[in-house]
Parts: C-alpha cells; structure tokens; sequence
C-alpha cells in the first residue's frame, strides 16, 4: 500500500506540473488542456459586452495575459485587444490564414500561419521576436473525400478547420505541422531542438504532462514522444476509410486528467488510453459523428460535443458508461467550464451554456449573423430547413461547398474562454466577441 500511494503522488504530482501559471496562456488554459477556468459563471442572461471586427474567419481560441487577449484571424493578422472594452492594441500581419490558437508565455506569444511559418513575438507591442520556416502548411485533401464528385479528383477537405495551437514548457514550444512533422523550438531563439517525422497532416494541438508530449494526426495515430528528445514513446491506431475518407483521421486534441488520456477522433469514437502506456481502457461509439471537439472533465464526468450527430454526452471518465445524452446542435467548439456551467458554440452561430450536474440548457446566445440569416436557411428553431439548405447549395454549387455557405452563419470554431465572468470567443461572420 505505501508504494501504491507512493506511484499514485507522483502521478499527481507530474500531471500538476504539467500546468501552465498562466491558467489562460495557452489552448484551454494549460499544458493539459483542462478548460477549467478559475472564474464565475456568466450571467444567466449573456448580453453582449463587446466585439471586434477582423477582416476573415476566426476559428483561433484566444490566450490572455494580464488585461491583453490575442487570437488569430483567417485575414493573416494575429490581433491583441484589450479584455475590457475590446479596443485594438497592436496586429501584426502574416502571409496566410492564422487558425493556430496562440501561447503567451513570459511575454512572448507564439503562433502557426497558413504561410508556413511560426512567429514568436513581444506580447506589448507585437514586435517580432523570430520566425520558424517549416516545410509548409496545407488543409487535408483525399480522392473523393466525403463523397464528393468526381470520384478521381483531390478535394481539399474544407473540415480541416484549425491548425496545431503551440503548448511552451521547459524553454521550449511544441506544435505540428501541415508538412507532417512535430516541432520542438528553443522559445528564446526559435532554433529547432528536434522533430519528428508523422506520416499526415498534423493539425491536432499538443498536450503535455509526464514528461510526455501528446497529440494526434491525419495519419490516424495518436501519438506520444517524449518532451525532451523527441523518442517516440508510444502510439494508438485509430481508425481508417480509405474509400471516401470521411471517417478517419484526429483533427481534435487530446485531454490529460489524472493518469488519463483522452481524445476523440472523426472515426465516431471518443477514446480513453493510459497515458503513461497508450493502451486503450474504453471507447465510446457515437453515431458515426465526428467528434472533434476536445472533451473537459469535471468530477467523474467527461463531456463532449459531437457535429454531424448533434448530441451533448456526459460519461463515466473511468468506464465509458453513459450519464447523460441530449439532442442538440452540430458543435465543433471545444466545451470549456466556469464553475459549474459548462460553454460550448455551436455550427448555427449560437453560444450556449449548460448545468454540469442536470446536463440541461440555462442559456443560449445567437450572434447577429445568425439571427440574420442571410441566406434563409433556419427554421423557426434555429435548426437548419434541409430543404432551403439543398436549394442554397444547388444555387452555389461549384463555388462554395455546404460548409462555408454554413459559416454565413457564424459558426463558432473556436473553443471560449472565461475570465472575471465573461467569455471570449470567435465567429466564421469576422467577429471576436465577449459576453457577460
């Protein structure tokens, strides 16, 4: 018995370690990616505070530091505002889409473009620091991808919505990359330390905890080296369709609680591992939706959200039983918690709150975008008339494919954080906004 209580402290003990001081610095809050913030709830009426204008799709997460928030924009421009009234304190401008969420570590944020590069910059001022050429970013594509026709043509897959958000521990910041390599720079000089080779797009954000760094990819693999040399440690196969491609692939990323790791992958499963082993302990079916979301854990529940399956579930974090299931949306914002309530936004362009212990709705918001409704193709409940959507896609076919006539109305990608009762969060309409 000592050594078991012995071996379970030092488990904790690492995965403590693990957290970033800075519990709003990085992608959901920390090297863990717990999404718990130490805030209050929001208002039970979330009325708008502020939004900010960029000038394309903001699929980024935001990082704060002190009374600064930074996020990127599909314009090429990573933004810092200030958290209190959104006024524009500094942007600096990159040569492609930022959808990496970025760290602001000790003064510095780091981030991922679509040009290809990683930037390190002053956190005051926006000032370069330096910049990392990696061998290039790119969107999955595949032969006939979901379907689509002709059969024998590449498709870029347009649900490729994000790009590896940097974890920063010890010195050095992780990330992956379109050009299939895992990266580990020195934060102070931006020199390479080691990568590792994958063989697919790596669009999945790092986690860390155990000496360990954690993360998925294209190549259907979760995978585990180790943060200071980059040995691989382990790997868990997930699976495969390499008839239209649709169910395959992790562009979500992982979870680590306790001893755990969890991720959910577009195979329709949300996967439990060890994380010290990566053997597998459960997984859960779900529908064949994609779960791209990064689930959150609050006591022994796990919750996550799911796309094309609309549903919100609640799970037992050991066994995988089932706790609570309820119909909703299609999600791709990864869940984030304040006290007991936990935020997600929706494809419709709605952000929501829901009770941890009943799983049920307290409120919901709908972004201007969406009450709009530009191209009429909600129903009176706010879910989509399939009818009016097939008329829409009919009349657009060849120049925007279904999801991005979906962004019309402001979908939420990006997953919300809660600081002092109010959430941040960004919008495909160009909008960054907070609620309280």
């Amino acid at each position: 018995m000592k050594y078991l209580i012995v071996g379970l402290f030092f488990l904790a003990s690492n995965a403590v370690s693990a957290q970033s001081a800075n519990p709003y610095g990085m992608f959901r809050g920390n090297l863990a990616h717990s999404a718990i913030y130490p805030s209050s709830e929001v208002s039970k009426k979330a009325a708008l505070k502020w939004k900010f204008k960029t000038g394309g799709y903001i699929n980024s997460s935001a990082a704060i530091e002190g009374d600064k928030l930074f996020f990127g924009s599909g314009d090429g421009y990573l933004y810092c505002l200030a958290t209190q009234d959104g006024d524009l304190i500094w942007k600096f401008k990159t040569g492609g889409p930022v959808y990496s969420s970025p760290s602001v570590v000790n003064g510095e944020v780091f981030f991922g473009s679509h040009d290809g590069n990683f930037y390190a910059l002053n956190s005051k001022d926006g000032g370069l620091k330096w910049e990392f050429k990696t061998g290039g970013e790119k969107q999955y594509a595949a032969m006939g991808i979901h379907g689509w026709l002709p059969k024998d043509s590449l498709f870029t897959d347009l649900w490729d919505f994000w790009l590896s958000s940097p974890a920063v521990q010890n010195n050095t910041v992780y990330f992956g990359s379109g050009d299939g390599n895992f990266y580990a720079l020195d934060t102070k000089t931006g020199r390479q330390k080691w990568k590792f080779k994958t063989n697919g797009i790596i669009h999945s954000s790092p986690a860390i905890a155990f000496g360990n760094v954690y993360f998925g990819g294209w190549d259907t693999y979760m995978h585990a080296l180790d943060a200071a040399t980059g040995k691989e440690k382990w790997k868990f196969k997930t699976g495969e369709d390499t008839v239209i491609f649709n169910q395959t692939g992790i562009t979500g990323s992982p979870l680590i609680n306790g001893n755990m790791l969890y991720f959910g992958c577009r195979d329709a499963h949300l996967y439990a591992l060890d994380a010290l082993t990566g053997k597998l302990v459960w997984k859960k079916f779900n529908d064949r939706g994609w779960i791209s979301v990064t689930p959150v854990v609050y006591g022994d529940k796990l919750m996550y959200t799911s796309g094309s399956s609309q549903r919100f579930v609640e799970l037992n974090k050991l066994t995988g039983d089932s706790i609570y299931q309820g119909k909703t949306s299609a999600f791709f914002s990864s869940p984030a918690i304040a006290g007991k309530t936990m935020y997600a936004g929706d494809f419709n362009g709605f952000m929501e709150a829901r009770d941890i212990s009943t799983g049920k709705q307290i409120w919901k918001y709908q972004l201007p975008s969406s009450v709009a409704d530009s191209l009429h193709i909600l129903n009176a409940d706010q879910s989509i008339n399939q009818e009016a959507f097939e008329k829409v896609i009919k009349k657009f076919d060849g120049i925007k494919r279904a999801v991005e006539l979906r962004f019309s109305l402001g979908s939420i990608l990006s997953s919300p954080v809660v600081k002092n009762s109010v959430i941040y969060f960004g919008s495909t309409d160009g909008y960054f906004y907070a609620l309280q």
